[in-house]
């Protein structure tokens, strides 16, 4: 299982991600927690949604957050809108 992110990466839930969040603002937020799949390993080949990772966004500990739900988050980019 290949994973995008790593505990301590900053992040922020792109458009999928959203509904998670309260406010519905793109708070950044940092992953706790290494990837994981929720699948058993005998069905690896749902490769994509099923990996998931611990965030912590707004104060608040969020589980089993996909993969597919998260962006890094681009300082810079963020400055500039």
């Amino acid at each position: 299982m290949s994973s995008k992110f790593k505990p301590g990466d900053l992040i922020i839930l792109n458009e999928y991600g959203l509904f998670i969040s309260i406010d519905k603002r793109k708070e950044v937020g940092i992953v706790v927690s290494e990837s994981y799949s929720v699948l058993p390993q005998v069905e690896s080949e749902f490769d994509g949604f099923y990996i998931v990772y611990d965030i912590l966004l707004c104060g608040e500990l969020c589980t089993m957050v996909p993969e597919e739900f998260m962006e890094f988050y681009d300082k810079c980019k963020k400055n500039s809108n």
